[in-house]
C-alpha cells in the first residue's frame, strides 16, 4: 500500500520531499501545474540538488531539525521551477520514511494569485489589508473589520507618516517583501501590529498581513521594567543600572560608581524581622534619591547594598559626597510601632574611565574598597587601589615580563598536525607559541597574547613567529624532503601595508616555498577595516601563500564579503565540533555546504573523538586537527614521532 495513500485527497497541492537525497519522493496531481511537470513520474525524477543553494539547503537541514521536535513551519517560499518564478504560502512539517529518516511534508495553503483575489483567506489571528499603488485603502479581510471597522482611508494614515508610507510603497515595489514592526491607527486606535508587506505585481497593490502584538509589547515592557527594577524599594537593580550606563554612555563624561553597603542590617533582622528590615531599606532609598536627584543614578544591588552612579562635573570632591551620604544615613530612622533606628554604611568607589572602562569591572573595584573600608573601622569611605586587584596586579606583571621574555626569545613554537581525511596522511601542522616563565610557571597563551594585542607587543611577538616557523619549515624541508605545509596564527595589528614585504624577506631568508606557508586569520581580523586588510591579503595571496580563514563561526563573516577574500581554507571553529546540541550539526553541515560551493577546503579543529571524527568524514571535510591525533608538540617530540621513522621521500604516514 503506498504510505502517502491518505494524502492523496487533500484539495491543496501537497509532496514529500526527502531533505537527504534532495528528491521529491510523492506528490499529488494538484502539484502538476505549480511544478510545471508534465506527469507525477517526471516530477518524482528531477534531482533539485543541481540548482538548490546552500543557503537553502541549510534552511531545510534546519526545518529538518524542528521537524523533530514536531515543528510546524508556515511560511512564503519562492521557487522557480522550469525558471517561472512562484510564490506559495506553505505549511512544511516532518513525515516519517525509510530507515528511521525525517521527510518534509509540503502543503500549499495559498498562492500569490489567488490572495490578490481573496483576502479572505486569514483567520481571527491574521489580519489583511490592501491598498493600491498609491497607498489608497481597497479592502480589508473579515477579521481586520470585525476587529477596527472599515474606517481607513489610506496608507498613511494607517502607519502615521506620509513619508515613510511613500518608502513602503517604493521598497515593496523593488524588494517584493519585506517585515517590520508598528504601531499603527486602526481608524479606531492605535495597536502594534507584526506587518508582512507583500506587493502584488499583476494589480500593482500592496498587501499588509498583520498580528496585533499590543499586549505582547506591553508585557515585554512590563517585563523589562519587572527585569531592571527592584520590586522592595523601586530603584534600579544592577541589571537596570548596567543598562541604563550602556545606553548612553556616549553621553557621559568622568564618573564615580560608589558601592554601598549599610553597616549593621544583619542585627536590624535579627531584631525586629525582615519586615521592619525591608522598610528601613525603603526609607534608605529614598534618602539616596533625595541626595542624588538628577545628578546621577541610584540602585540596589541586592540585600543591603547600594549601588549610586555620579558624574564628576556633580560634586566638588568624592569625600566630600560621600561624607553627605554617610552623614544623611547616620540620621536617625523613624519606623512606625518600632521607632527611631540608626544605622551606619561603608562606601567603596572606583572612577570612570581611570580605573576601568566597563560597569562590571567597576562595580568589582568598588565593592573591593568597600571592603576596605569595613576594614578600616566602618561608616567611612574608600578608594579603588591598583594593589587591592590580583587580577590587575598579575596583568602588570605579565606585561613586563612579557617584555623580557621578547628581548630573551624565552618563547617556544610547538606543532599540531592537520591530517588530510581523504588520504589519512600529513597535510601539515599549526605553529603554536608557548611561554614558560622562570617565574610564573607556565603563561597560557589565552592570557599572554591578548595582553601582547593590548600593548602592541604582538607585532615583534608575532615576527619572531614567523622567522622561527620558517627557520623550522625550512630545515625539516631539506632533511626530510617532504612537503607539507606550516601554518601561522596572524594577528590584526599585523595585517599592515609592509607585512608581504616583510614575509617575501623572510621566506627569501630561508628559501622556503611560499606554497608551503600558510597564514592563520580569525573572521574579525580578516573582517576588520575591510577595506584596508583586504589590499595586504590579496598581496600575500599574490605572492603564493595561502591563507586559512580561521575559528569559523565565532566572529561576524558576511557571506558577501567572505566569497572576495583570497582564503583557501576555512577552520572551522572546535566548539561546533564538541558541541553537543543539534545545532551544532546544522552549522557544520552549512559550513560545509557553504564552503563547497565558493570552492574553499574546510578544516574541522579540536576534533578529540572517534564519534566526532566520524562525523567530521561523515560530512565530506577535507582536514582535521585536534587532541584525537595529537596534542601540540615540542619540534624535538614531533620529529621523533613523525619523522624519524620516516623514509626518505615518501610521504608522512600518521602513527595513530
Amino acid at each position: 500500500m503506498d504510505p502517502f495513500s491518505l494524502l492523496y485527497y487533500l484539495q491543496n497541492p501537497i509532496w514529500v520531499f526527502d531533505i537527504d537525497n534532495k528528491k521529491i519522493l510523492w506528490a499529488n496531481d494538484k502539484s502538476l501545474r505549480l511544478w510545471e511537470a508534465t506527469s507525477i513520474e517526471e516530477l518524482l525524477n528531477r534531482d533539485f540538488s543541481q540548482d538548490m543553494s546552500a543557503a537553502v539547503a541549510a534552511t531545510f537541514l534546519e526545518y529538518q531539525q524542528a521537524f523533530k521536535a514536531n515543528k510546524v513551519i508556515k511560511t512564503w517560499w519562492n521557487f522557480h521551477p522550469r525558471k517561472i518564478a512562484k510564490n506559495t504560502l506553505c505549511l512544511f512539517s516532518g513525515i516519517p520514511i525509510e530507515n528511521d529518516r525525517m521527510a518534509m511534508l509540503v502543503e500549499v495553503i495559498a498562492d500569490e494569485s489567488s490572495l490578490r483575489h481573496d483576502l479572505a483567506f486569514s483567520d481571527c489571528s491574521n489580519l489583511s489589508l490592501l491598498f493600491s499603488s498609491n497607498g489608497n485603502f481597497i479592502s480589508a479581510n473579515n477579521a481586520f473589520l470585525n476587529n477596527y471597522g472599515d474606517n481607513l482611508i489610506d496608507l498613511s494614515e494607517f502607519i502615521g507618516d506620509t513619508n515613510i508610507s511613500q518608502q513602503w510603497l517604493e521598497e515593496t515595489k523593488k524588494d517584493n517583501n519585506f517585515k517590520c514592526n508598528r504601531l499603527c491607527w486602526t481608524g479606531q486606535g492605535h495597536h502594534w501590529f507584526d506587518i508582512e508587506a507583500k506587493w502584488l505585481n499583476n494589480n500593482s497593490q500592496l498587501l499588509l498581513q498583520l498580528i496585533n502584538i499590543t499586549k505582547d509589547k506591553e508585557k515585554i515592557n512590563k517585563e523589562k521594567y519587572n527585569a531592571e527594577h527592584d520590586f522592595l524599594t523601586g530603584l534600579m537593580n544592577r541589571r537596570g543600572v548596567s543598562a541604563a550606563l550602556k545606553a548612553s554612555h556616549h553621553h557621559l563624561s568622568h564618573y564615580s560608581l560608589l558601592f554601598l553597603d549599610l553597616d549593621g542590617f544583619k542585627l536590624v533582622n535579627d531584631s525586629y524581622g525582615h519586615a521592619v528590615g525591608d522598610k528601613l531599606l525603603r526609607a534608605v532609598a529614598i534618602r539616596l534619591l533625595n541626595i542624588v536627584k538628577d545628578k546621577g543614578l541610584v540602585a540596589r544591588f541586592g540585600g543591603d547594598e547600594f549601588i549610586i552612579q555620579i558624574e564628576k562635573r556633580n560634586y566638588t570632591t568624592i569625600p566630600d559626597f560621600t561624607d553627605q551620604i554617610i552623614k544623611t544615613l547616620n540620621r536617625p530612622f523613624h519606623i512606625k510601632d518600632i521607632g527611631e533606628l540608626s544605622i551606619s554604611c561603608s562606601i567603596g568607589t572606583a572612577n570612570y574611565p581611570d580605573d576601568a572602562n566597563n560597569f562590571d569591572t567597576l562595580v568589582t573595584q568598588a565593592d573591593m574598597a568597600m571592603h576596605r573600608a569595613k576594614q578600616r573601622g566602618r561608616n567611612c569611605y574608600y578608594p579603588f587601589l591598583q594593589e587591592m586587584a590580583d587580577a590587575l596586579y598579575r596583568k602588570m606583571t605579565l606585561r613586563h615580563h612579557l617584555s623580557q621574555a621578547l628581548e630573551n626569545h624565552d618563547f617556544e613554537l610547538y606543532y599540531q598536525p592537520i591530517v588530510n581525511l581523504k588520504n589519512q596522511q600529513l597535510k601539515g601542522f599549526e605553529a603554536l607559541i608557548r611561554w614558560h616563565d622562570d617565574s610564573l610557571g607556565q603563561v597560557s597563551p589565552a592570557e599572554f597574547i591578548p595582553l601582547a594585542e593590548e600593548t602592541g607587543q604582538i607585532v615583534p611577538l608575532g615576527l619572531w613567529i614567523l622567522h622561527n616557523a620558517c627557520q623550522q619549515l625550512a630545515y625539516w624541508t631539506q632533511h626530510y624532503n617532504q612537503s607539507f605545509i606550516i601554518s601561522i596564527n596572524l594577528s590584526r595589528a599585523q595585517l599592515q601595508p609592509s607585512l608581504a614585504q616583510t614575509i617575501e624577506q623572510i621566506i627569501s631568508q630561508y628559501n622556503v616555498n611560499p606554497a608551503q606557508l600558510a597564514l592563520e586569520i580569525t573572521e574579525s581580523a580578516m573582517l576588520q577595516d575591510y577595506c584596508e586588510t583586504k589590499p595586504c591579503l590579496d598581496a600575500l595571496a599574490a605572492m603564493g601563500i595561502e591563507l586559512y580563514l580561521d575559528d569559523f563561526g565565532t566572529g561576524y563573516s558576511s557571506l558577501s564579503q567572505l566569497h572576495e577574500l583570497p582564503i583557501s581554507t576555512v577552520k572551522l571553529d572546535q566548539s561546533f565540533v564538541q558541541g553537543k546540541h543539534t545545532s551544532n550539526k546544522v552549522i557544520i553541515e552549512a559550513t560545509k555546504a557553504i564552503c563547497e560551493k565558493l570552492n574553499l577546503k574546510v578544516v574541522a579543529e579540536g576534533v578529540e573523538t572517534q564519534v566526532q571524527l566520524d562525523y567530521i568524514n561523515q560530512c565530506g571535510f577535507d582536514y582535521c586537527q585536534g587532541y584525537f591525533f595529537s596534542k601540540p608538540m615540542p619540534v624535538h617530540e614531533l620529529e621523533k614521532k613523525y619523522f624519524h621513522t620516516t623514509l626518505m621521500n615518501t610521504p608522512t604516514s600518521l602513527p595513530f
